[in-house]
């Protein structure tokens, strides 16, 4: 569930501070950088899937998958955020997700769990961050970081009709 609030960062002003509460999300990897999606934009996980290939696939896109009778379109989150290609193999997942009323197969690294993010863990994205116009946070976990994104602009020239 996600509901817009401020939030205050330790030492950030006040009026930088306000971002989104998100409290579930599933933890992904790509490359060794952890991500997260909020948990109510995802349906489910699924292993990799054989493609429809995609004549200009350039932008993310990597084909069509069919996920029981409905025809969606795959795109590898390492292509969307600037990475390097890496090869699929069975294990390769596919995060299902809802964006402005269709679904979408994202291809990551590895999915990791779903997390409960503590109160008071989540802040603004760095401005400096070359994906943070891309996120509605990071999350100060324990571990480590998590760079929160946020569905819409993140695939917002993916899925603009120009793949």
């Amino acid at each position: 569930m996600t509901d817009e609030t401020a939030i205050a960062p330790e030492g950030a002003p006040e009026e930088d501070a306000t971002c989104l509460y998100v409290d579930r999300v599933i933890t992904f990897y790509l490359d060794s950088q952890r991500y997260a999606l909020p948990i109510d934009r995802v349906q489910e996980i699924q292993q990799i899937v054989a493609f429809s290939e995609v004549p200009s696939g350039g932008s993310g896109v990597v084909g069509m998958v069919n996920l029981r009778g409905h025809v969606i379109p795959a795109v590898d989150l390492r292509q969307v955020v600037g990475l390097g290609p890496k090869e699929y193999d069975l294990e390769t997942p596919m995060i299902i997700c809802r964006i402005k009323g269709q679904l979408v197969a994202l291809v990551v690294d590895e999915v990791q769990d779903v997390l409960e993010l503590p109160d008071g863990c989540l802040q603004a994205a760095p401005p400096m961050h070359s994906l943070s116009s891309k996120m509605l946070g990071v999350a100060r976990m324990s571990d480590g970081l998590i760079y929160l994104f946020d569905l819409d602009p993140l695939l917002a020239s993916t899925l603009s009709g120009g793949w």
